[in-house]
């Protein structure tokens, strides 16, 4: 299917999927697949026929993300963030002399105009907090995000992957890695069922094996951003007294740095205690 051919739903036959696509010249057709795999984001239209929920619910705080060309003591090639805020913001570098990207939240009253919202309605806290003097803007989006998991990732011969399945917070920049895990983990069974070496059964495992990381992850995605954004004065010390003591101390142990590393990686995720791995070896 091309970038620009869409599916508009499709109909579980039992032995295969009669799915419904419109073209790039808006004429609708139908094909016939032996599976439907949703890759198709959080507004999902292979979720919608499913008819699977999607639990959760969306941030009030309006995300925005800019590229810029700039200057200052936060342009040197490393991670920066304002914690001092209820309102986030991060600065995160690109290639390219003093190419950074920039991406905050906004909860005030802005977070209701998000069609009108500018650069220039965030700039002046960029500036001043960080010190940041923009030269160039590039690029400016804004956007909401939600934190929900569907309910199932498997119905019938078809099945959800990534955003489709699940969305959450930047928090911990997971999004990209958990939607390549679940394509990896489908895919792998889908080529044993659809070349006659395992039963249809097999699948099955896919939504075991991958909605209990997609709960996990939201959850604790959510955590991490609701203390990055909460508002009053104990979460003000945490995040401007506490976490700029503790986390650079952490960060200075290789052990810490590793395990940081395999957990954002998610080369530690095994699925030892799934349907798969269960029984006993037979002889050889």
């Amino acid at each position: 299917m091309s970038a620009r051919t869409e599916l508009l739903g499709y109909r579980d036959e039992g032995d295969g999927v009669i799915a419904r696509l419109r073209g790039p010249d808006s004429r609708e057709e139908s094909c016939e697949v032996a599976y439907v795999a949703g890759c198709d984001g959080v507004r999902s239209s292979v979720r919608e026929t499913m008819g699977t929920g999607f639990a959760g619910g969306t941030y009030r705080h309006l995300f925005y993300v800019a590229d810029v060309e700039a200057s200052g003591p936060a342009i040197g090639g490393e991670l920066n963030a304002d914690l001092e805020e209820a309102d986030f913001l991060a600065v995160f570098p690109l290639a390219g002399k003093g190419r950074v990207r920039l991406i905050g939240t906004v909860r005030d009253e802005r977070a209701d105009r998000a069609e009108t919202l500018t650069f220039d309605d965030v700039s002046r806290r960029i500036i001043e907090n960080l010190k940041v003097d923009v030269k160039t803007l590039n690029w400016f989006s804004t956007y909401h995000v939600h934190h929900r998991v569907t309910q199932h990732f498997r119905k019938g011969r078809a099945f959800l992957c990534g955003d489709a399945a699940h969305v959450h917070s930047p928090a911990g920049g997971q999004g990209m890695n958990t939607g390549i895990g679940d394509a990896i983990n489908l895919a792998w069974k889908l080529k044993e069922v659809l070349a006659g070496q395992a039963p249809d059964a097999l699948l099955d495992s896919y939504e075991q094996e991958r909605i209990a990381f997609a709960r996990r992850l939201v959850q604790t995605t959510d955590r991490v951003f609701m203390l990055a954004t909460a508002e009053g004065n104990l979460a003000e010390i945490i995040r401007t007294r506490v976490v700029p003591i503790v986390f650079p101390a952490l960060t200075s142990l290789e052990f810490f740095r590793e395990y940081l590393f395999r957990t954002v990686s998610q080369v530690t995720i095994n699925y030892r205690n799934c349907a798969l791995n269960e029984g006993d070896p037979e002889p050889t």
